[in-house]
């Protein structure tokens, strides 16, 4: 949320008392003047590949179908974020050996490995699940905010949107909708009880 509300125009952080100004780390990020040691640039990397290691781990242990599913699934969660945000992630094989140097995808390599692996993982997902359980309704939902990034991704100087996924991204939307899980909360803030389990609003929660 730091690096991708705070490094634009959609959110600011105050800062009071014996914080202020927090050493300057919001002035930073809100004038794109950061390097690789900004405490944010830094831990949100090494959070994010903290994940995408350990769900690649986990793949490489025989694991059921769904669990595989949700380990694909939160992998591609985490290499979402990293080519948002840093335009490039790692990405290894399960069991791959590593003392090797893992492969550096971007761009339309980067895209549509994500789309190709959550493509792969949804019909594996379960149809409804709590918190932390990945569903197929998280899948498609990432789905869609993959489709809707990858112009993007592709080419950050001149973005195109293919109609195909802009298409997709409609087919896909309604079919969460019609679903029928989901409906909005008549008091908003209950989406964010600390249970993160009495949302008809919310589809994934930590």
């Amino acid at each position: 949320f730091c690096l991708e509300e705070n490094a634009s125009d959609e959110a600011l952080t105050p800062t009071r008392g014996g914080d202020w100004d927090d050493n300057g780390i919001w002035r930073v990020l809100h004038n794109h003047s950061w390097n690789a040691d900004h405490t944010y640039v830094l831990n949100v990397f090494n959070s994010l590949n903290k994940i995408n290691f350990d769900a690649t781990n986990v793949l490489g242990f025989s694991p059921s179908a769904q669990q595989a599913a949700e380990a694909r699934f939160l992998r591609v969660l985490s290499l979402y974020y990293l080519l948002d945000l840093y335009g490039q992630y790692p990405v290894r094989s399960p069991g791959e050996n590593l003392l090797n140097a893992p492969t550096v995808k971007t761009g339309a390599a980067a895209s549509q490995f994500l789309i190709d692996e959550l493509t792969a993982a949804i019909p594996n997902l379960p149809s409804v699940g709590g918190p932390g359980i990945a569903t197929k309704n998280a899948g498609n939902t990432l789905l869609m905010k993959c489709l809707l990034n990858r112009g993007a991704w592709n080419n950050r100087a001149t973005p195109t949107f293919a109609d195909a996924d802009m298409q997709q991204i409609v087919t896909i939307g309604n079919g969460i909708i019609a679903s029928g899980n989901y409906a909005y909360m008549n008091e908003y803030f209950k989406n964010f009880d600390a249970g993160n389990s009495s949302s008809t609003e919310n589809i994934f929660t930590i």
